[in-house]
């Protein structure tokens, strides 16, 4: 008679099934977060808001996430499956309703309770990754990453494609999809369990803290630079390219231009990570991006395609290093570990969007993902600081 709850994966063996669930999950779940920037010039005309009114969208977005640190405390110490395999569910029913939403205020609602399915399966998916992927954790995370950037490939493209078939305030047939798969994801993870089984007893947050701080220091200033390459393209790369007289329909295809990139780039970082170690692969991508971004910004025509390209085969390879870094150096206290990273991640990312919108009303775009970029470069020598070798478990 089968147990009621899984063990972690066994040596160096992966348990495809549950990687390839929470990699399709990542997929169905970020489809439907993707479709907040290809939506965004719309909701920008409909309630005439400014950069920095729009910023503060994305803000409701990830305000959940500061609550990541005690989210990610109870992963180690409450089973939270239910509340995993319903996250893709809740975000499609939010995401659709977006273009029916009567107000501003409503739009900020329903991205907040975007929010928190976000929130949830971001803090509890690597956990499930690292039980279920053995000691190939750099792919297991790469499978995982493969499938949120390629849902933000499909995302914007399945927006346009709403918009064109559907109409921006009739697209709620699309929460089908992840009602579907919160049913798919239950019928793997039934009997698996968040909670850890090291042996160790569940620390405090302060206690975590002090054992990762020498990781999570350096990794917040890294993850704070980043953010002015990565979630300032996310976000603000439609209405930018709009800015600059493209088509509401070409700013979503140059999004998912950057995302598509993105899938390459997350399955090459995190089979490079398992290589030749995780740090490298973040050096040289924190090389990279920013100085891609700033050709990027003065460039125009067909080099604007293969420059986007470039930017998200790279900046989208450190998201698998990060995930497989943290989970390096949590054990017994994984959950609290990737609780404290999505919540720095986050909080990071919601300041440098607000910061950006602003940037965006006083100086314009230009100048804005310039200093984004130069900003973005200062993220380097965080990354050189980042330990290199692995504790034991």
């Amino acid at each position: 008679m089968p147990s009621p709850t899984e063990e972690p994966a066994p040596g160096g063996s992966l348990r495809a099934n549950q990687v390839i669930a929470a990699s399709v999950g990542h997929m169905v779940h970020d489809i439907f977060t993707a479709f907040l920037p290809p939506l965004l010039p719309l909701i920008i005309a409909e309630f005439s808001l400014s950069m920095f009114q729009a910023g503060v969208l994305n803000v409701f977005a990830v305000l959940a996430f500061y609550f990541n640190p005690l989210l990610g405390m109870l992963v180690d110490r409450v089973n939270l499956r239910l509340l995993f395999v319903a996250a893709p569910g809740l975000v499609a029913m939010c995401m659709s309703l977006i273009g029916a939403a009567p107000s501003y205020w409503a739009v900020c609602l329903l991205l907040l309770f975007t929010g928190i399915g976000s929130a949830a399966y971001h803090t509890i998916g690597p956990v499930f990754i690292t039980r279920s992927a053995g000691s190939q954790l750099g792919r297991g995370m790469s499978f995982f990453m493969v499938g949120g950037e390629s849902a933000r490939t499909l995302g914007p493209l399945a927006a346009v494609g709403a918009l064109t078939w559907l109409g921006f305030g009739h697209m709620w047939p699309l929460m089908t999809l992840g009602l579907a798969c919160s049913l798919y994801l239950w019928s793997v993870f039934r009997r698996a369990s968040t909670v850890g089984a090291t042996g160790r007893d569940p620390e405090s947050l302060v206690k975590v803290w002090r054992a990762l701080k020498g990781l999570l220091l350096p990794l917040l200033g890294l993850v704070a630079c980043r953010s002015f390459v990565l979630w300032t393209l996310m976000i603000y790369l439609p209405v930018y390219l709009v800015g600059r007289g493209y088509s509401v329909a070409l700013g979503g295809t140059g999004l998912a231009v950057l995302e598509l990139a993105g899938v390459g780039g997350a399955f090459l970082g995190g089979w490079l990570s398992d290589r030749v170690g995780r740090r490298p692969v973040l050096v040289a991508v924190m090389l990279v991006a920013p100085l891609a971004m700033l050709a990027f910004n003065y460039s125009s025509g067909w080099l604007l395609w293969p420059l986007l390209a470039v930017l998200g085969l790279s900046v989208f390879a450190s998201n698998p290093v990060i995930l497989a870094l943290v989970q390096d150096h949590s054990a017994g206290r994984r959950g609290a570990a990737n609780g404290l990273y999505m919540g720095m991640a986050f909080a990071t990312s919601s300041g440098v969007l607000v910061l950006v919108g602003w940037l965006v009303d006083m100086l314009g775009f230009q100048t804005a993902f310039a200093i984004a970029a130069c900003l973005g470069l200062i993220g380097t020598p965080f990354a050189l600081r980042l330990p290199l070798s692995t504790p034991s478990e």
